[in-house]
């Protein structure tokens, strides 16, 4: 179904897959990242959640909206635990501050459309800003198509692209209005122009990326040592030190804009609005849960990636650079967040901490053999995170995690959460899945869209827009890969 073991592959290894009409390669292999991308970014549009799941989203929103409408980091009063006072008396969201800059432009242009059909403004843009987190993953997908693409052939690069988009992880948080979906893109457009030779224009592309990832949220410093060992690894030996000057550029221009954020913000460069929040000295229970707790294991929010554990070990034999990266990635993230107090990443659909990894971590299903009894096998897993993503994409998980903290034989946070993530019958998986038996499913936004006033010819102009999006780049994928096969 994907490949047998074999040697290393130098960059430009597809000659015939991308060569149709007189199209070079390079130029091909540009086309088809793109639509790609494309065909996920209408996918996921029809899938957008009504916002919004959390109140860590609304505030973020208001933060955005009070970027492009008031010009200002201060957002309406508030008691909702994300926000904190800051030296001015004034209301501020306590997070960083990419997702909303990424969302204001999107804040204003509903605005001023909502303002010019006398529809609701707030609600419209509320929408609108989800459309974020939809085109950050798209992006993440099309990041990963390119690296396969130089690992694999152009059938198993879009095979990998689609497990990566419709069996994990990647497809709830599309949908929803947070981090999450930011940094997957970001992360995964870092590593794309590392993991072969590499040039300065792309360490200063890898750098710029990975600036705003950590603009989006500053534990993205984490990530930093794998790409510190790709850039090593992958440069020229003379070039080593020039490109790793270059790469720091990104991450010391976001450290500075922190800094000013929290100055804006508290008076004080250091102040970041998480002060009384904590790690743990030791890791190892929140390591375990987001492995192997039946409330938050990465394997049952995305079991493909069972299959990318066994077969890591024949990516190594093809590019061990890339396949040390992947474990330096993985190791970072659990110790780092399996120390962080709230390992489990709160009321959510599974992991999402660990959700920025998850892309790249599908390229050892590159490596499953073609024997039939390995093709079965990794169907079924597929089917099953198919279905489990349609859970999380299609029900509303906290009704859930409400029922189980209001038990009466919970008498703290710490027994809560205890139950919510170790009792499997207690699992959200169980309780998204008895939410679906009994019909209980959300209505995706894009279908809500009457809600908000905006007139029914702007709706079909939606629609039709998004559904030819999808039709045009599906037929692109479609004769891209019946080239191939030819």
């Amino acid at each position: 179904m994907f490949g047998r073991l074999s040697a290393p592959m130098p960059s430009n290894f597809i000659k015939k897959d991308f060569i149709a009409g007189g199209a070079s390669h390079q130029r091909s292999l540009r086309l088809t990242t793109c639509t790609i991308g494309l065909f996920f970014f209408s996918l996921y549009i029809f899938s957008i959640g009504t916002p919004f799941y959390s109140s860590d989203g609304q505030v973020m929103y208001e933060t955005a909206r009070a970027i492009a409408l008031k010009h200002t980091l201060a957002t309406p009063p508030s008691d909702l635990p994300q926000t904190i006072i800051g030296h001015d008396g004034r209301t501020y969201s306590k997070y960083d501050p990419g997702l909303p800059l990424l969302s204001a432009p999107l804040v204003l242009a509903a605005d001023q459309l909502g303002q010019s059909t006398q529809s609701n403004r707030y609600a419209l843009a509320a929408i609108a800003v989800q459309l974020v987190p939809a085109a950050a993953m798209s992006i993440a997908l099309a990041g990963l198509f390119h690296i396969a693409s130089r690992l694999y052939s152009f059938r198993q690069a879009v095979i990998i692209t689609f497990i990566a988009g419709l069996c994990t992880l990647v497809w709830p948080y599309a949908r929803l209005y947070f981090a999450e979906a930011a940094l997957t893109g970001c992360l995964t457009l870092a590593i794309a122009p590392l993991i072969h030779r590499i040039s300065t224009h792309g360490v200063l592309f890898s750098s710029g990326v990975i600036g705003l990832a950590l603009l989006t949220r500053a534990s993205a410093i984490i990530y930093l040592p794998t790409l510190t060992y790709l850039i090593w690894k992958n440069s020229l030996p003379p070039r080593r030190w020039l490109n790793l000057g270059v790469f720091g550029c990104g991450p010391i221009i976001a450290v500075i804009a922190l800094a000013l954020h929290n100055y804006l913000r508290f008076h004080n460069l250091m102040t970041t609005g998480y002060e009384g929040e904590s790690f743990h000295l030791f890791p190892i229970r929140g390591m375990f849960g987001l492995l192997f707790s039946p409330g938050k294991s990465i394997f049952l929010y995305s079991p493909p990636l069972v299959l990318s554990l066994i077969f890591w070990s024949r990516l190594r034999l093809k590019n061990a650079t890339l396949a040390w990266a992947l474990v330096i990635l993985a190791g970072s993230a659990l110790i780092f967040y399996g120390a962080w107090w709230a390992w489990h990443g709160g009321w959510v659909w599974g992991p999402r901490f660990l959700v920025p990894l998850v892309p790249l971590w599908c390229l050892p299903l590159g490596e499953i053999p073609t024997h039939p009894k390995w093709a079965s096998l990794t169907l079924a897993v597929c089917v099953l995170g198919v279905v489990v993503q349609i859970l999380g994409a299609f029900t509303d998980v906290t009704p859930h995690y409400a029922k189980v903290f209001a038990g009466a034989n919970n008498p703290n946070d710490e027994t809560r959460y205890a139950m919510v993530h170790y009792s499997p019958a207690q699992s959200p998986l169980v309780g998204a899945w008895q939410r679906a038996k009994l019909g209980i499913w959300e209505n995706p936004a894009i279908f809500r869209l009457e809600t908000t006033g905006l007139p029914g010819n702007w709706m079909r102009i939606i629609h039709i827009s998004v559904i030819a999006m999808w039709l045009i780049s599906s037929f692109g994928i479609v004769r891209q890969y019946k080239i191939s096969v030819v």
